[in-house]
């Protein structure tokens, strides 16, 4: 342990000696004369001599000599100057040759400076037209189009075998998205669901449970751990995010366990293309005004860095501090009475006694996703092949209310701070391309090195006070990785019968170690006594080990029209797929997709896009799910994994220059999936895995529109989400086919604790910050950029199968001796807006979450209701500075 512990030291320090590195060289570099590639006096006045030439000619409208004077200059001066200066010269280009209608060239200067700059669009140009902002954005798209990183290699989005929604650093601030949970909700096939510890989502219906089965990924680093595969929506900064893909369905064909039901990949920024040196301050009240103090509301701080040291080496840093009072639920104001007394059952022989030990405080107020101080810290670093990212964060979420649904009695600082769950992480990722910068080799050989460092102190308060039964876990998971990928575009190319392919080939490894106490109350208060080490038998390993070899294809059967994908990962895990047998779903997962792209080009994108996909993914159950040692989670050896297979199909495409769509439409199969069910005869709710398969089926739809104008842009998006549950007759084995034969399937809709219906619309209207004459000592001003926008979220009812039920009084009670009945969560509607006024140096905004204060309820298989209050308004007031505007 003692050197485990000194290794992850080290591996802190690295990232802090890597950034006085990187400073002292751009040190170095400034006293060595300057940026790179400058050039001498003399081909600087020679250039600007052409360049006032060539203004006079533009300002008296004789655009053929300007075009003849800037040829002369693009021959003579392009290949000898700086980037910039480059890019000043090619803004001419552009603008003469659209004029002058030498379209070849405009076409070769739009290109070159799309490589110089992979920002660029028309609004880099000093000036432009309508139909020359026309021009550029329609060669951007066609010779461009975005890409994802989500499947291990830079890919146009088009060609993912997958459904996934991306939204970029720009998406993020027009939607006023606080964190990765805000994109969750209004993502199609995506919802927010409850867990007494933790906050979790789930993706087309697949999360019944609080098992978090969708892999989250920094990079593509994993960050989640063993224990209870917590990914934190939540407490996952956007601040330095540069793009979120969110793709939906299985995803193990790549990245093994884990990618059961979705994968989510952040891309972060970095130092490369623009410096940053930024200050962002929100603050923001739940719904009670009564204080400015810090439990009551809500503070968010974050400072950025970037620096482009030289052509070839960049640093980003990004530091982040927040504590939030959450929002306020006011009980004595809801119609539903949702809080219940404090009781103790009494086994008096054939019949239970229920002993009220505290009524319910109907009249009592909660804070709903109350967070104690924690901060979030990234550094990105790049160097030729080399690429480093490193990232250390700490959240800690109050609970609202314990299991018994009951309010706290007392309200002490001291007891607040001790029902919380406090996840520490810190992670190193380094990745380094042998082959990168290579002008002989058109491949990419890639090592990955990771490792991880998780602390956990969870505090499971199962009644208020003054009841024994308080528990608590605490310790440390540390995990290792090593991976190495080749992958290239060319490799088959000399083979005239296999033209444009993409190979990648990999293997991946890591391990993984834990070592966890467990903590009960002995009193009735809440200090908690040591109990020991409940999670291994002795001489058990405390360690995990997994091993994986994986290949994709992807084969342009017709080019840039026909594209089909093979993939397939084999996997070895010491505890779930030890290759005593060789079966589907835990020693191999593989995926297949065929791919139609009708032909485009520049002038015309009014295309169609159609996927036909099969995924498949395994999931095992995390470490406390199996190991239990813990009361309210029974842990069972004969926990096995969850398998899925997913056949799906996609439809895309551009309506028109502004409007364009996405539909898909699948099914899935789901093999023991883990449930929590109650045992009447061990009197507890246990995890075991569903002895029938489920048929998961479902649609979603969603149009985007995006208009720009002179003074201002308009965009806005709609979509809706149906995901259905069937349970096969029987517990025989079956095959992905059975899934479309009814007969095979029992009743209706089955689906529980998720909304099965789910609808977003949002839109954005931003002003084109324009520049005004230059004023007399030359310099040009500018008016603000002003944004306004809305997102509106409908969540469809949700069925629950609890104990519980209102009374005529709306009240919750408890029917046990009746037994288990179904009930609905009523629909909600969710209401965001959000104004934002950006200036040259400074930026000032506000939000409001939650506008009418709509008080629904997200369904929850831990508590004994089934249901749980969801956040209420929230109020946010944004202000950036930037110290450099570049």
């Amino acid at each position: 342990m003692t050197s485990i512990r000194n290794w992850l030291t080290i591996i802190r320090l690295v990232p802090i000696v890597i950034f006085i590195s990187c400073l002292t060289n751009h040190q170095i570099l400034a006293q060595r004369g300057g940026r790179a590639g400058s050039y001498d006096f003399m081909t600087n006045k020679a250039m600007e001599e052409k360049l006032s030439d060539l203004r006079s000619a533009y300002n008296g409208r004789e655009y053929e000599e300007s075009y003849q004077i800037y040829r002369n200059l693009y021959h003579s001066h392009y290949s000898n100057v700086s980037e910039s200066d480059k890019m000043l010269i090619l803004d001419w280009g552009i603008r003469l040759s659209f004029i002058t209608e030498h379209w070849q060239d405009l076409d070769r200067y739009i290109y070159e400076y799309y490589s110089l700059d992979p920002y660029f669009s028309s609004s880099s140009l000093k000036e432009s037209s309508p139909q020359l902002k026309t021009y550029i954005s329609n060669f951007v798209r066609a010779k461009s189009e975005r890409y994802v990183y989500v499947n291990k290699h830079k890919q146009n989005v088009d060609l993912l075998p997958a459904s996934i929604a991306v939204y970029t650093k720009d998406d993020i601030e027009r939607l006023g998205a606080r964190n990765l949970l805000d994109l969750i909700r209004i993502t199609p096939g995506f919802a927010e669901l409850g867990d007494n510890n933790e906050r979790i989502i789930g993706t087309r219906g697949t999360s019944s449970t609080s098992l978090q089965d969708i892999l989250i990924l920094i990079n593509g680093h994993r960050i989640s751990d063993v224990f209870t595969n917590s990914n934190a929506p939540d407490w996952i900064s956007l601040d330095y995010v540069e793009q979120v893909e969110l793709m939906r369905g299985p995803g193990s064909a790549l990245y093994g366990e884990n990618a059961f039901s979705g994968v989510i990949n952040i891309i972060t920024k970095d130092g490369r293309y623009r410096n940053t040196n930024s200050l962002n301050v929100d603050v923001g009240n739940g719904n009670s005004l009564r204080s400015i103090s810090s439990p009551y509301n809500t503070y968010h701080l974050n400072y950025q860095y970037g620096r482009k040291l030289s052509n070839n080496e960049s640093v980003f840093i990004s530091a982040s501090y927040y504590t939030s009072g959450g929002t306020e639920i006011d009980h004595s104001k809801e119609k539903r009475k949702t809080v219940l007394p404090d009781v103790k059952t009494i086994d008096a022989g054939n019949s239970t006694i229920y002993d009220t030990l505290r009524f319910a405080d109907m009249n009592g107020r909660e804070y709903i996703n109350r967070y104690s101080p924690g901060y979030n810290l990234l550094m990105n670093y790049n160097r030729q092949a080399l690429k480093i990212t490193s990232n250390a964060q700490s959240s800690s979420y109050v609970y609202q209310r314990p299991s018994s649904l009951n309010l706290w009695e007392y309200d002490s600082q001291d007891n607040r701070r001790l029902r919380t769950r406090k996840d520490s992480r810190e992670f190193v990722h380094l990745e380094y391309d042998f082959f990168d910068k290579s002008d002989r080799i058109n491949h990419d050989l890639r090592l990955k090195l990771g490792g991880d460092h998780f602390h956990k102190d969870i505090y499971f308060p199962t009644f208020s006070t003054g009841i024994n039964g308080n528990q608590r876990v605490l310790g440390d998971e540390f995990r290792g990785t090593a991976s190495i990928e080749f992958s290239s575009d060319s490799l088959m190319n000399r083979f005239d019968a296999i033209p444009n392919q993409h190979l990648l080939i990999g293997v991946e490894t890591y391990v993984n170690h834990w070592h966890y106490n467990y903590f009960q109350a002995n009193d009735s208060t809440f200090i908690l006594a040591e109990t020991g080490d409940f999670f291994t038998e002795d001489n058990e390993s405390k360690f995990e080990y997994v091993g994986a070899g994986y290949f994709q294809i992807e084969q342009h059967l017709l080019p840039d029209l026909f594209i089909a994908t093979t993939g397939v990962r084999i996997n070895y895990h010491s505890i779930y797929s030890t290759f005593n047998e060789f079966e589907w779903g835990r020693q191999y997962s593989p995926r297949f997709a065929l791919i139609f792209l009708a032909p485009k080009n520049k002038h015309d994108l009014h295309v169609f896009k159609a996927k036909l996909l099969y995924n498949s993914a395994f999931f095992p159950p995390p470490f406390l799910y199996r190991r239990g040692g813990i009361f309210g989670f029974e842990g069972s050896n004969s926990l096995t994994v969850q398998e899925i297979e997913s056949g799906e199909l996609v439809l895309g495409g551009d309506l028109t220059d502004q409007f364009s769509y996405t539909a898909s439409a699948y099914v899935n199969k789901i093999d023991n999936i883990i449930e929590r069910v109650y045992i009447s005869s061990l009197e507890r709710d246990i995890y075991i895995n569903a002895p029938k398969a489920l048929r998961h089926a479902g649609v979603e739809f969603e149009v985007r529109h995006l208009a720009e104008f002179t003074r201002f842009t308009v965009s806005s998006y709609a979509n809706y989400s149906l995901a259905t549950q069937n349970q096969f007759n029987d517990t025989k084995e079956h095959t992905y086919f059975d899934l479309f034969n009814s007969k095979n399937f029992t009743g209706g809709d089955s689906l529980a604790y998720y909304p099965g219906r789910m609808a977003n619309f949002g839109f954005n209207l931003t002003t084109n910050g324009f520049s005004s004459n230059d004023d007399e000592m030359g310099n040009q001003k500018s008016k603000p950029r002003i944004s306004i926008g809305s997102n509106l979220q409908w969540i469809g009812s949700s069925r629950v199968k609890s104990t519980y039920s209102y009374n005529e009084n709306t009240e919750l009670t408890n029917h046990d001796l009746e037994g288990i009945k179904v009930s609905t969560l009523p629909p909600a509607l969710v209401v965001d807006a959000r104004f934002k006024v950006c200036f040259r140096k400074f930026n000032l905004g506000a939000s409001v979450y939650n506008l009418t204060n709509t008080i629904y309820y997200l369904p929850n298989v831990s508590f004994a209701t089934r249901r749980q209050n969801a956040e209420g308004r929230m109020i946010m007031f944004n202000f950036t500075y930037l110290f450099n505007v570049i």
